[in-house]
Order: structure tokens, then C-alpha cells, then sequence
């Protein structure tokens, strides 16, 4: 039986009117009656529990909210269908209420026909009797989806605010004028004060003198209206240190007043590597000087500043000569000893006007300005005195100094530093300099392009047979027979005509040409001496790199089997620099040559830098008497008595003596008295052609 619309639309009148989700569980559907009070457009759906005849009654509006008709809802469906299974307690919550006769207020979720889902809010009024029974139930359910939807998104969104603003990786704070308002977690570890001790505290006490200006300007600007930039401020945390940050911020409404937001990221470590960036960029590590690339930006702001004040200044050169031995010798890690120490006392010695690099391994420079060259010179002098008596491990390396002058020279700083460079490596090759520096000169440029030129045709010269040998004969002093010959390598330049040996040995050395060269003097003399006399003794001199090279005593050995040359007539000569190189090497490969049958001397005795120690342990068969204690040997009693002391312990050491550049007959006749076994020099032959040579030995010429 169904009850009249209007009783149950009279009965809801009288009732107060609240917002409200319908109550749909666990009752039958009834015949749809019209109840259409306020339009299509609003969805609010009324109903009506009439408990005594067990019936409910809605108005139009369910098919609209829920999707179904009326008609179409049968029994448990209403309870169980309807309702999401997300709001299975809202449902329970709807029945105790409806068992209790109490008011029904709730909000829950549904699902539509179409299988969508929305959120509704029913509220539903018991209405009794007389008796105060039960009798009726009025109530309304509203589709409230848009509200609670913005309601959750924002409840989310303030959740995720709240989120990033607690767990945010900078400091977040709100300050008003009477204090902060407000930190993050984060705030708080960067401070080093809890949240309790920066609550109410002046922001301007977290940050240095310096940086409370910059926050107080900011404020200024932000009030008017400003644009702010990240700013960088110094903080000052609870214990003292103080850390870099970003400031950012901007002004806000606060519990309606106005406020400053803020945000703090720490850059402390960021600055840090920024700077170690920039350090390795523009300084060199070892020395802690400017490393060549911020010299030469320093060297174009002195050209610039110079050139526009019409002032000079000077560009030094500096290299430290004999760097390599001592690397050799030492090690490493004396020789960046050797170069951090060299460093620091050039620029104690320049002034602080001056700019001082590290420009190479061994090189620095300097830009020094200047009222008088003298002042220049005078400091030069003063660099290559000092150093020397300063560094570690009673190192003994003089530097070598070469000057440009700016602008006399070239108002250029790249020709500027090339002449320098230029000037250095002119007073490093200087054998007879009385000083340590040279200042460019244009003649410099010209020879030095010849020592270019020099070294690029080497391989040129070895192709198209430049070099020739020459031989000078070595003698028997007791008997004054020929014993043996030294050959020696001669250059025939096509454009320079004959270059000396003591030029472009060197050259030879420095490029690593002097491998290949001296194996081609072993091979050529090897096959020119056998030709001649199977007798003589053949000598070659051999330079520490030929030396060192791998598989240098099989090379010299497969050159001895190609030429059918007795090992025993070859006496290679080195050098007392052997001294200064890997002697643990240097003596496997002596003995690895002696061990084939070959002789050694050892050359130039007393000008090195060796000591009569190093005889003991070089397995050496004869020593050379350098040149220069023979000369004057008459008249130098100082010369006398180190060359007679020379002859004492080699014999000592059963070593036989060579004395070199024997020129006349006195000198000749005091060697052989005091038993010097060979001799050489142009009193008995200067340096011979091979077709000379057979002269000279009576060979005859075929």
C-alpha cells in the first residue's frame, strides 16, 4: 500500500531543514510518486520511510543522482548496490542510526548505474506518534561530488604543501617584525637551534654583519616591489661556524598581517667546489702560484695597463737547470720538493707588484715592473744566488734566467714570452757563461730558428748520408804505435755547411734523434775498421740514452755477429753522467756488455759529476783523462798533481788510462813516465778520413 505524496512532502515541512545523505539500505522500493519541488536542475533527492506500512517514497530526482529508475531497485539491491564499497561503515553507521531512531547525517560514496562513482550526504529525521513510536522517517540526499571532490584535492594539496615544505632540502621560514613565525625541520638542522629557540627570534641573528645589509636591503626592495635575485649570505649557526646559503623571498599575508617568506639552501660545499674548480682552472697544485693559463690573463692586463700609462716592465723566464737529473737521481717526489720550494723563494724574492706562474715542470715566469733596468738585473742576480743554497735535500740547481722587456722589445705578450723563453735557452746552452740569465737580443731569434731547423732535418741527414766518420788514432805511449782508433761523427749541412758536433749532439739528445744516430755510427764503424785492420781497437762514444734504450747490448751484439767484429776490439765509451741516472739499470746493462766481451772507458774523467767511488762499481776497463788536465800539464803544478793522483788509483783498480789531447812532446814524455798506457791528440794525429787513416797507418791505399 503506498502512502500520498503530500502527507509524507507535509510531514518533511514541518521538519527542520538540514543538508543531509539519504538513508537506502535494507528497504523494499515502492511506486515513484512526483516529488519535484525545486526543479530538474537541482539534484536533491527527497524520501520518505513510512515505517508502519513499510514503504519509501522518493521524489524524481533518484534516476538523476543515481542513474537508476525507481522501478528498477528490488530488494537487497538498494542496501547493497548502491553503495561503494568504500562506505561500507556509512552504510552500517545509516542502519544503527535508523535502529536506535536517531537523526541520520552522512556522507558517503555511491555507485551509479553507469558504474561511476559519487559522493552523497543524507540526512534523515524519525517521526513519531503520539505514543511516541516510530512511525516515519523524512529526509533528503544531496549529491555533494563537486564540494567533497574540492574538498579531498584540497586536503591533498595542503598535505603535499606541508610535505615539501617539512621535508624540503632548503631551510623555510615565515618572519614577521616581531620575530620568525614560522621554520621548517630543515631550517632548524642548518641553524643548529631547535624549533622552540628560532620561533620568535630576529632572523637578522642568524647572519653576519655583512649579510643582515643585504637581507635589510631586500626587505626594502621587496616592499617596493621589486625583483629580488638569489642573493648569497653569510649565516652564523648556534655553535659558531658559519655556513654560505642562497636567500630567496618574497612577501605573504601571515594570520593577516604581512610577512616575509623566505627560503635558505645551503651552498657552503657548492662554494667549496666552485672554488677548488676555479683553483684547478687558474692555479697550479703543486706550487699554489698561477698556472699558465691565469698568466697569461695577467699578461695581457699588464700589456694593457702599461701600454695605456706609457710604463715598462720586465718578463722573466726562469728554468731549472739539470731538473730531469734530479728527477732521474731523487725521484719524483724530490724533484716537485725541488720545485714547490723554487716557487715559493722566487716569489719571496719578487715584489708584490710583480705576477708570479708556474709555466712548465721546471719553468716559472714573472712580470715585473720597473722604473731601471738595473732593478731587474740586480733581482735576477739575486734569484739564481738564493735559490741554489735553498732547496731541499742539499740539492744544488741554479737557475736560468731569460729577460724580455716590455715594450722595447714587443708590445706582443705571446713574441713577448717566446723571447724570454728564447733568451733562457741561449744562457742554458752557454757552456762558458760567467752568469746565469741572458737578455734577448734579435740575433737569438735567427739562431734559434737555425736549432729548429737543426733538429727537423736530423732524419733528413741520416737518409741522404749527411754525416761522415772520422777516426783519430789512439797510440801506445811506451811504444808510439798505433793501437786503435776513436771515431767520431761529422755533419755536412747542405744550407749550414759543417755543424760541430758539440752543436748538434746536444740537439740530437733533446729531440731523441741521438738513438738512431749513434746506432748508425756503431754499425758504419764496425764494417769501415774491420775492413781496414781486425787489430785496432775500435771506440765509439755512447750516450746514456743510447744506452738505456731496451735490448741495447743484443742491438750491439747483432751488430758484432753481421760484421764478423771481434767483441774484445770494441770499446765503447760513456759518459760520468751515467752517474745520474738509474744506476740499477745503467749497471745491468754495463755487465750485460762486458759479459759479450766488450771493453769500456769511461770518458771525460774528473769534469762530471761523479766520484772515484763510481769506479768501484762501473765495470769499466780503461779511464779517460778529460783534456783539460792535460793541457798545461808542463807548467800547472795543480794540473800535475791530479792527473799523476788520476794515473795512482786507476792503476790501483787495475784500470788502463787514456789521456786525451796530448799536443806536444813534453806532455807526451811526463805521461809515459808516469805510466799512462794510450794516448790521443793532435801531437801524434788529428781526426783522419778513412783513406787519411790507411796513410797514417802505412796501410796501403787500394
Amino acid at each position: 500500500m503506498t502512502k500520498k505524496v503530500e502527507n509524507i512532502l507535509s510531514d518533511f515541512k514541518k521538519s527542520r531543514v538540514v543538508e543531509m545523505e539519504g538513508l537506502l539500505s535494507f528497504f523494499s522500493a515502492t511506486e515513484q510518486r512526483e516529488v519535484n519541488l525545486f526543479g530538474e536542475d537541482v539534484k536533491i533527492l527527497f524520501w520518505g520511510l513510512d515505517v508502519i506500512e513499510n514503504e519509501i517514497i522518493f521524489s524524481v530526482e533518484f534516476e538523476e543522482i543515481y542513474g537508476y529508475q525507481v522501478d528498477e531497485i528490488e530488494g537487497d539491491m538498494l542496501g547493497e548496490e548502491l553503495f561503494h564499497s568504500d562506505s561500507k561503515d556509512s552504510q552500517k553507521s545509516i542502519i544503527e542510526s535508523y535502529y536506535k531512531k536517531e537523526k541520520i547525517d552522512v556522507t558517503y560514496k555511491i555507485v551509479k548505474k553507469d558504474g561511476q562513482t559519487a559522493w552523497v550526504r543524507t540526512k534523515g529525521r524519525p517521526v513519531f506518534d503520539s505514543n511516541g513510536e516510530l512511525k516515519r522517517y523524512n529526509g533528503f540526499t544531496m549529491d555533494v561530488t563537486a564540494p567533497k571532490i574540492a574538498a579531498i584535492e584540497q586536503a591533498e594539496a595542503a598535505m603535499k604543501y606541508k610535505t615539501l615544505v617539512e621535508n624540503n632540502a632548503q631551510a623555510v621560514y615565515i618572519s614577521q617584525p616581531d620575530g620568525l613565525k614560522y621554520v621548517n625541520e630543515r631550517m632548524a638542522d642548518m641553524t643548529g637551534y631547535s624549533d622552540r629557540e628560532l620561533l620568535g627570534m630576529n632572523s637578522l641573528q642568524l647572519l653576519d654583519p655583512e649579510s643582515r645589509e643585504i637581507a635589510l636591503k631586500r626587505v626594502e626592495h621587496v616592499l617596493k616591489g621589486q625583483d629580488n635575485d638569489c642573493q648569497e649570505v653569510t649565516m652564523v649557526r648556534k655553535d659558531g661556524s658559519r655556513i654560505i646559503a642562497e636567500l630567496r623571498s618574497a612577501l605573504i599575508t601571515y594570520q593577516n598581517a604581512p610577512a616575509m617568506m623566505g627560503t635558505l639552501l645551503d651552498v657552503t660545499q657548492k662554494k667549496k667546489d666552485e672554488d677548488l674548480i676555479n683553483s684547478l682552472a687558474f692555479f697550479d697544485t703543486l706550487t699554489g702560484l698561477p698556472n699558465r693559463h691565469q698568466f697569461y690573463e695577467e699578461l695581457n692586463v699588464f700589456a694593457e695597463t702599461c701600454g695605456e700609462s706609457n710604463t715598462s716592465f720586465a718578463l722573466l723566464f726562469i728554468g731549472l737547470d739539470r731538473f730531469k737529473s734530479i728527477n732521474d737521481t731523487y725521484g719524483h717526489r724530490a724533484g716537485d720538493l725541488v720545485v714547490k720550494e723554487a716557487g715559493k723563494k722566487i716569489r719571496g724574492l719578487l715584489p708584490e707588484s710583480a705576477c708570479v706562474a708556474r709555466y712548465g715542470d721546471d719553468e716559472f715566469v714573472g712580470i715585473v715592473p720597473f722604473s731601471v733596468k738595473d732593478e731587474i738585473e740586480l733581482l735576477v742576480k739575486q734569484i739564481i744566488d738564493l735559490i741554489p743554497h735553498t732547496l731541499p735535500l742539499e740539492i744544488n740547481m741554479t737557475p736560468t734566467v731569460g729577460i724580455s722587456y716590455f715594450p722595447e722589445h714587443t708590445q706582443d705578450t705571446d713574441d713577448l714570452v717566446r723571447f724570454a723563453d728564447i733568451a733562457m735557452y741561449r744562457s742554458t746552452r752557454n757552456k762558458n757563461r760567467k752568469q746565469n740569465y741572458l737578455v734577448y737580443d734579435e740575433s737569438f731569434t735567427s739562431n734559434l730558428m737555425k736549432t729548429n731547423k737543426l733538429i727537423n732535418d736530423f732524419q733528413k741527414a741520416l737518409d741522404e748520408e749527411q754525416f761522415h766518420l772520422v777516426y783519430q788514432p789512439k797510440i801506445d805511449l811506451q811504444t808510439l804505435k798505433p793501437m786503435g782508433v776513436e771515431t767520431l761523427i761529422r755533419w755536412e749541412h747542405p744550407e749550414f755547411g759543417n755543424i760541430p758536433p758539440l752543436e748538434f749532439i746536444p740537439l740530437a739528445e733533446k729531440s731523441g734523434k741521438i738513438v738512431e744516430i749513434g746506432n748508425w755510427v756503431l754499425k758504419h764503424s764496425m764494417e769501415k775498421i774491420k775492413a781496414i785492420s781486425p787489430d785496432l781497437m775500435l771506440n765509439v762514444n755512447v750516450s746514456v740514452h743510447q744506452l738505456l734504450q731496451d735490448g741495447f747490448a743484443e742491438e750491439v751484439s747483432s751488430m758484432l755477429r753481421d760484421n764478423s767484429f771481434n767483441p774484445g776490439k770494441l770499446n765503447l765509451e760513456i759518459t760520468e753522467s751515467v752517474a745520474l741516472y738509474d744506476v740499477k739499470n745503467t749497471l745491468k746493462v754495463l755487465h750485460d756488455l762486458v759479459g759479450k766481451g766488450i771493453k769500456l772507458s769511461l770518458d771525460d774523467f774528473g769534469t762530471g759529476y761523479s766520484s772515484l767511488s763510481y769506479l768501484t762499481k762501473l765495470p769499466v776497463h780503461y779511464l779517460k783523462i778529460d783534456r783539460s788536465f792535460i793541457n798545461g800539464l808542463e807548467d800547472d803544478v795543480s794540473n800535475r798533481t791530479l792527473t799523476k793522483s788520476i794515473l795512482e788509483v786507476a792503476h790501483n783498480l787495475d784500470l788502463k788510462v787514456i789521456a786525451e789531447g796530448i799536443e806536444t812532446e813534453t806532455q807526451c814524455e811526463i805521461l809515459k813516465d808516469w805510466s799512462c798506457e794510450i794516448g790521443q791528440g793532435y801531437y801524434f794525429s788529428k781526426p783522419l778520413s778513412l783513406k787519411d787513416l790507411k796513410v797514417f797507418l802505412k796501410i796501403p791505399v787500394k
